[in-house]
């Protein structure tokens, strides 16, 4: 409970810091909306996440061998994060009212540079916090570094959708 809450906060703060980027006004759905995100989605998820790693996949497995970080790290940047960027377009298509279909088209759109960021971001955090974090902390870790990144992916998500509503009027 308390890695949701901590990330329903954090995910607030990153909406505030993407405001301030795009120089949009600070609005509450906004604000609800990305509390929900992290209350809902993001703290639990990546909780659970952190555990399969830890108990399942490399259970056994000294955490902070080489081979098991990277292992570790593979797996986050290149098979989870994938997707759990791809939930997350939708999800904020959802809250806006979108079609589906026009979440899958922007997924197809800016997914892959997404990711292209995401791996500047993620891939060294990774292997510090595989490596030195400890598995209760480590959800906490991701979630301060996360208010950067998830502000940059509010910025990217919203504002493309704003370019497209603004061309299309």
């Amino acid at each position: 409970m308390t890695k949701a809450i901590s990330a329903g906060l954090l995910s607030i703060v990153s909406d505030l810091v993407a405001k301030r980027l795009t120089k949009e006004p600070v609005k509450s759905s906004s604000l609800i909306n990305e509390l929900s995100m992290g209350l809902v989605i993001r703290g639990p998820v990546q909780h659970y996440f952190q555990q399969f790693l830890d108990k399942v996949v490399f259970a056994g497995k000294k955490q902070s061998s080489p081979a098991v970080v990277l292992g570790k790290m593979v797996i986050d940047c290149f098979i989870f994060s994938p997707l759990y960027n791809a939930l997350y377009f939708i999800i904020v298509g959802l809250m806006a009212d979108q079609p589906t279909a026009e979440s899958l088209q922007k997924i197809q759109k800016l997914l892959f540079s997404v990711m292209k960021s995401n791996w500047t971001v993620w891939v060294p955090v990774n292997i510090i916090s595989y490596a030195v974090v400890p598995l209760e902390l480590r959800v906490l870790f991701g979630n301060v570094i996360s208010i950067f990144w998830t502000a940059f992916l509010i910025k990217k998500v919203k504002g493309d959708s704003q370019r497209t509503t603004h061309t299309e009027e």
